[in-house]
Order: structure tokens, then C-alpha cells, then sequence
């Protein structure tokens, strides 16, 4: 690489460092979330004591579905859209597009139904702009919630997605000029950190994790400012340039076969065949199922499926809905196989790790909880260089605070789900305790002594919110471990075991004296 001279680099160090200091906070929130997000369906079946039916689109999924759609208006029969929830019922959704007064955008309009997804028997039926309630078609609060919260910081759409889009290329910001900056990228990878409790040292560890990380961090940011833009800026202004601010007809030609209209009335093929012919093209489970035009000639029945070994990519499969042929795998975008396709099929896998099973999940889990402590290491760093100063003190502070408050607040929301589940509403109690659980830290973090003390503290408080947890949800009802191990829930016993682990790992780490001096009173130290 060529070498920078100290003018370049002392700009660039700028960039970084105060691009990394005034959106760090949020960003590391977004990093943080988004970790705990990865496992955000294994999160929800936990959550709510695992799924009765494992394979609720398998089986007869015809002698459930029929019947709805047989009693159903043909406005409702435009589209019906098929899919499990974590705890294994079924949602069936038959539905049209109309424009919704409140948000002033297409979205769908119909009625959906929740049934068991072994026996068929209705459980909810709710009519109306179905997801803008998620209580309707969720079964987990907490796991709405934490994505919500990853997605848009919890912020009311656009404005909570433009954020995340911009802590996001602060993210590639961050990683491209701290590429820039090391002049010796490779050594530094495998360099260990220089002994002691020094500026140096928490320099030298700040730069060994972010060298590994550099990859990881452009393509979080980039694939997540992808996501937040697309629904703000990118697809409104297609809309609008391409289709004349059409946005049906903007679907219809981005995400929908081609096929020629046909109203004749025509029987729908039988619904058990074709998930059994797609699943055996494919080698994967059926995880969402979209018959468009019931009752009609040009009938489609279209079949998600998880990634098929050695790929990436979910597979999209097209059967004719009245004969149940073959029609072919339906590009993500377009209608023809195109290099822009094949990276937009990439994106959502590497953002959410969600191509190799949990395997794949862990590693971004690890990553993720890599780029959180390189996060919080650089405005730590960016601190301790100016600590003489008592406003960078403070900020000092409000990061400890964030560090182990965000956490924190995150296992208060899960308190507040558990708590409220027999007897109050889940999706108002699990926001509720995360606002709690956030202000009791501010309190915890705003009286509290010096620095070395409170994160001995916070850590403790952690520890016990994490031990306790399973035992809140147990009893409050949820399923315990030998039940949970007889009707095969692993993820309800993974997550307690590791709840108990983290908790004692957190109380043991109290005992040890922190790496990082917290900003107090500064000491003098050499410039590095």
C-alpha cells in the first residue's frame, strides 16, 4: 500500500475518529441489535415455548387452505399468502391491494386467518391492513420487537430506516478509511497487543480486532444500507421514474411472473402435490407458499424455499395453478436470470448470516459481537486522548453506560414479555420493559461513583437479569427442559443454558479488574 504522508493521515484519522465518535453510540446499537437479530426466529420460538408443529406446511395444507379461500369474495382471492409462525400455527391470508388512507401506499387489504397447524381448527381471524398489527400475524412480541428495533431503531418509518441507512455507510466510512490508515495491515493481523493497561494497549487491541474485522464491517454497512434505502429512496424513486409513480405495476414487473390474463374459472391444482414435486426440485422445505388468481385460469402457485446445500440463495419455484406443472424458478428480481439478480439474491444472506443453518448464524453472531467491541474500543480510544477535557469524560461515562445498558435494556424487554403474557399485551409490556430497563441503567450510570465501579456493577446487574431470566420464563407458563427435551424444542433449551452461562461468565468477570481504564481523572501518558 502507499504509504500516506502525516498531513493525509492526520485527515484521515480525523474522518475516522469523528465519524466513529458522533454516530458511534447509535451505530453501535444498530451492530448490537442487528447481532441479537440473526437468531431472531430461533428468539421467537423460545420465546413462546417452542413450535407445536415443526412442518405446518407440510401434510394437509390443501384440506386446510381450500375451505378458506372457497368462502372468500373474489376480491379477496388475488393473492393468498401462506406461511408458519414460530410456534407453528399457520397463517392463511387471502387478500387484494388497496390504498391505505393512514400511510397513503399500496399495501394489502383482506382477512387474515390463524389456524393450528396440525389440526386445521381456526384460532384468530382479523380483517384489514394486516401488517400494520403485528399482533395479528406474530406470535412473538420479543421477536418483532428486537427487529424492529435493529431495523429502524425503533424509529417511525421512513425516518427510523433513513437512520439505519446512514449509520450504515458511517459504517463503510469507518472501515475504508481505517483501511486506509494501516500501513502494515497484514502484520497487524497477527500482531498481539502490547502488556499493560496503556494508551498504547487499548490502541494496539482496538486495531488487532478491527484488522480482522475490516471485511466484515464494509460489508455489514453496505448490505444494511442497502436494505434501509431500498424501501425509502431506491424503489419510490423507480416507481416513480420508471412506472410513472405506478407502484402495482412496479411489482408486478420487478418481483411477478409474467402470465396472460385468463378470468375463466378454473379448479386450483392440489396444493399437497405440487409442495411435494417443489420440495423434491429443490431439496428444502417450503417456508412460504403465494397462490395468486384462486379460482381462475391463469392461477399461480408460488413456493419459497430455504437455500439448497452449496448455495446461498433462497429459491423461488412457479407452478401453473390449475394442472400443477413446472413453470421454473423465478428470479428474485426480474424475470430472466441477470447479473443484477444474482447480487441482490446475496444480500440478505450476507447481511443475516441465514444461508448455513445455526453454523452460519454463530460466526455472524461472533462477528457481530467482534465489530460491537471494536465499536465501542475506538470511542474508548478516541476518549482516553482527550480526557482532560470533562465534556469527553462525560461521553466517556455515556459510553459505559451504552455498553452494558443496551444489553441490559434488551433482557428487561424479554422480562417485560414473559411478565405480561398471562394476563396483559406482550407487544405494548415488551417495548415498555426496554424503556424501563434503558432508564434504570441512565439512573444506575448517572449517581453512581467512579468508573472502574460501575462497570463492576453493571456487570453484576447483567449477570442477574441473565441467570434469572429462564426462571421468569418457566414461570410464567413457558415450557420446562424436560418437556422441552421430550418434544425435541432444542432452541428453548439452548437459550436458557446460555442465558445461565452468560450470567455466571458476566459475575466472574466482575471480580476481574477491567482492561480499559474508564475516563475519570487523567493520568499523563505519552503520545502514540
Amino acid at each position: 500500500m502507499k504509504s500516506l504522508s502525516q498531513s493525509q493521515l492526520k485527515r484521515l484519522t480525523a474522518v475516522h475518529g469523528w465519524s466513529g465518535t458522533v454516530l458511534g453510540l447509535l451505530l453501535y446499537a444498530v451492530v448490537a441489535t442487528g447481532t441479537v437479530a440473526v437468531f431472531a426466529h430461533e428468539i421467537a420460538e423460545w420465546s413462546v415455548g417452542g413450535a407445536k408443529n415443526h412442518a405446518p406446511l407440510a401434510g394437509d395444507l390443501d384440506g386446510k387452505v381450500r375451505p378458506i379461500a372457497e368462502r372468500m369474495t373474489k376480491g379477496y382471492l388475488e393473492e393468498i399468502a401462506i406461511w408458519a409462525t414460530a410456534k407453528g400455527d399457520l397463517n392463511v391470508f387471502p387478500h387484494a391491494h388497496a390504498r391505505n388512507p393512514e400511510s397513503g401506499k399500496i399495501e394489502n387489504y383482506g382477512t387474515l386467518f390463524r389456524l393450528d397447524g396440525t389440526t386445521g381448527a381456526e384460532l384468530a381471524r382479523n380483517e384489514g391492513f394486516v401488517f400494520t398489527k403485528p399482533e395479528w400475524f406474530e406470535a412473538s412480541a420479543l421477536e418483532d420487537f428486537l427487529v424492529d428495533l435493529h431495523v429502524q431503531l425503533y424509529v417511525p418509518r421512513p425516518w427510523g430506516l433513513i437512520l439505519t441507512g446512514i449509520l450504515g455507510l458511517s459504517m463503510m466510512a469507518a472501515g475504508v478509511t481505517g483501511f486506509l490508515m494501516h500501513r502494515h495491515l497484514i502484520r497487524d493481523l497477527f500482531v498481539a497487543a502490547r502488556p499493560g493497561n496503556r494508551l498504547v494497549t487499548a490502541r494496539d487491541r482496538h486495531v488487532l480486532a478491527a484488522s480482522w474485522g475490516l471485511l466484515f464491517a464494509f460489508l455489514l454497512g453496505f448490505t444494511g444500507s442497502f436494505f434501509s434505502f431500498a424501501a425509502t429512496v431506491s424503489l419510490p424513486l423507480i416507481s416513480q421514474v420508471a412506472f410513472g409513480g405506478d407502484q402495482k405495476a412496479m411489482r408486478e414487473t420487478l418481483y411477478e411472473p409474467a402470465v396472460t390474463p385468463d378470468p375463466r374459472p378454473a379448479a386450483l391444482a392440489d396444493l399437497d402435490a405440487v409442495i411435494a414435486r417443489s420440495t423434491a426440485l429443490t431439496g428444502t422445505p417450503v417456508r412460504f407458499l403465494v397462490v395468486d388468481h384462486y379460482g381462475r385460469a391463469d392461477a399461480r402457485i408460488n413456493l419459497w424455499h430455504m437455500p439448497p446445500q452449496g448455495t446461498l440463495a433462497w429459491v423461488r419455484n412457479v407452478f401453473d395453478g390449475t394442472d400443477g406443472r413446472f413453470l421454473g424458478v423465478k428470479p428474485r428480481v426480474g424475470r430472466q436470470p441477470s447479473a443484477g439478480n444474482a447480487l441482490y439474491e446475496l444480500i440478505w444472506p450476507l447481511h443475516t448470516g441465514d444461508f448455513a443453518g445455526p453454523l452460519s448464524k454463530a460466526v455472524w453472531v461472533g462477528l457481530g459481537a467482534a465489530m460491537c467491541y471494536v465499536i465501542l474500543s475506538g470511542m474508548q480510544l478516541w476518549v482516553r486522548r482527550r480526557e482532560e477535557a470533562a465534556l469527553w469524560r462525560g461521553f466517556g461515562r455515556a459510553v459505559t453506560i451504552t455498553a452494558y445498558g443496551l444489553p441490559f435494556a434488551m433482557t428487561a424487554a424479554a422480562y417485560g414479555f414473559f411478565l405480561s403474557l398471562p394476563a396483559a399485551d406482550p407487544f405494548y409490556w415488551t417495548p415498555m420493559g426496554f424503556v424501563l430497563g434503558a432508564l434504570a441503567c441512565i439512573a444506575v450510570g448517572a449517581f453512581a461513583g467512579d468508573g472502574s465501579g460501575l462497570i463492576q456493577r453493571f456487570r453484576r446487574l447483567l449477570g442477574a437479569a441473565c441467570i434469572v431470566l429462564p426462571i421468569v420464563r418457566m414461570a410464567m407458563g413457558g415450557l420446562d427442559w424436560a418437556d422441552a427435551v421430550a418434544q425435541g424444542q432444542g432452541a428453548v433449551l439452548s437459550f436458557d443454558l446460555m442465558f445461565l452461562v452468560l450470567g455466571v461468565l458476566l459475575f466472574r468477570w466482575a471480580t476481574r479488574q477491567p482492561h480499559g481504564r474508564p475516563a475519570g481523572d487523567p493520568l499523563p501518558e505519552p503520545a502514540e
